[in-house]
């Protein structure tokens, strides 16, 4: 018995100390680009409750940014929106009343999660001078980046936004046309 006992535990013990044994699930290859389209990740860049500044934006005074979404600042009204406008003076100073003159050929606001993305630019000459404008606004949070023939300016309400993918894409084009 204890022969057999023995023999129990020397064979367990080698089994032990061998070599492991072959990992047969695939492996990950953690670099490979990801492959989702944007459009399902969305919900990543939506958060369970918007500051008021989506209130203060919209016509209707609901936390909705979908009521301006697809149009214009100008169509949406936003520059005769008094607290939109205030915003922007006191984050931009002197600099404002340019912008708003320039801000002639503009495309529709964007919206991802709950970020949006508003452009204008002189007309015929939108190369060298183009405004971009991002909200967050899950924290009611700002962000205006001037393109000029020379030099690029940014304005930040509290901190710079952590832009969502489709977006800080966008905005490096902006940037490496700029440079060409």
């Amino acid at each position: 018995m204890k022969t057999l006992l023995l023999l129990i535990v020397s064979t367990w013990f080698v089994a032990a100390c061998s070599s492991p044994a072959v990992n047969n699930v695939a492996k990950t290859n953690v670099n490979a680009v990801n492959s989702v389209p944007y459009s399902r990740t969305e919900n990543a860049y939506t958060f369970a409750q918007n500051s008021d500044l989506a209130r203060d934006l919209t016509p209707s005074g609901t936390k909705e940014a979908r009521e301006i979404v697809g149009k214009t600042v100008s169509e949406s009204k936003l520059w005769q929106n008094n607290k939109f406008v205030k915003r922007l003076r006191k984050l931009m100073g002197a600099d404002y009343q340019t912008m708003k003159k320039f801000w002639n050929t503009e495309t529709p606001i964007k919206k991802f999660g709950d970020f949006l993305m508003m452009t204008g630019c002189e007309q015929d000459n939108c190369a060298y001078n183009r405004y971009v404008m991002f909200m967050d606004l899950g924290d009611g949070c700002i962000n205006v980046i001037h393109f000029g023939k020379d030099a690029t300016k940014a304005w930040n309400d509290y901190e710079e936004i952590a832009l969502p993918p489709p977006f800080a894409e966008e905005l490096d084009a902006m940037k490496s046309n700029g440079k060409s």
